[in-house]
């Protein structure tokens, strides 16, 4: 074999090895986009402040009802990390019953807090008559807030009750209505239980306002009793 046909071979041996490791790399870089498209993952971490001495209940309830019922101490999360499968969540857009499973919360952090849980009696209904039973909310502190009490297991319900004042009001709330005075509605009336326009091309103008209401829950504040503090309701 003379010298030109072997430069001739090493030629295309390196041209065919270039080639080779060209089309290595491309199907790598590839693949790794593919699974990074595929099972992208996002994790998001949130800090939460769990020590909150407020509480909403419905405002039909009498405020006269509510009760201490406990305290104890507790386990509360301070921070959590949610996880979201963007994949699933492809998968699940349109699985209304599913599409919670593409997200996972779990808890990172716990610190200790005291719960201070309350009952109260049901809320009052358009009969005039109350909901059987009673509903439960909880507030929280800080285990320092609490610490010149001592042991929380040796204080029976009324010492532990008188370690806290509470106080409800009725805050209010901006709601969206219809600005009747400068709306217009189609005329009309029902046919099989279903609204029909008089004119069918006639198209309703409807205008909508802000306006100050009253919430439709009261607002509890528990908070450590101090000598001399009057409790409203």
């Amino acid at each position: 074999m003379n010298r030109n046909k072997i430069l001739l071979i090493a030629a295309v041996v390196a041209v065919v090895a270039i080639g080779l490791v060209f089309a290595i790399r491309n199907s790598s870089t590839s693949t790794t986009d593919v699974q990074g498209t595929i099972g992208a993952r996002s994790v998001q971490a949130d800090e939460h402040n769990p020590f909150t001495n407020v509480a909403y209940i419905p405002a039909t309830v009498d405020p006269k009802t509510i009760r201490f019922e406990k305290l104890r101490m507790v386990d509360l999360a301070s921070k959590t990390q949610t996880t979201t499968d963007a994949q699933n969540c492809k998968d699940q857009q349109f699985r209304e019953s599913q599409s919670q499973y593409c997200q996972s919360v779990s808890v990172v952090e716990k610190v200790k807090g005291i719960e201070a849980r309350y009952s109260y009696a049901g809320p009052v209904i358009s009969s005039g008559e109350s909901v059987p039973g009673r509903d439960e909310f909880s507030v929280y502190f800080r285990p320092e807030e609490l610490s010149s009490v001592g042991s929380l297991e040796k204080l029976n319900r009324e010492q532990a009750s008188s370690l806290f004042d509470v106080t409800t009001s009725r805050p209010t709330i901006q709601e969206r209505v219809i600005d009747k005075a400068h709306s217009q509605f189609c005329a009309g009336n029902y046919v099989d239980g279903n609204w029909t326009k008089t004119d069918p091309k006639c198209e309703d103008q409807v205008q909508y306002i802000n306006q100050t209401v009253a919430s439709p829950n009261l607002l509890v504040q528990v908070d450590l009793h101090r000598p001399g503090r009057t409790t409203t309701n």
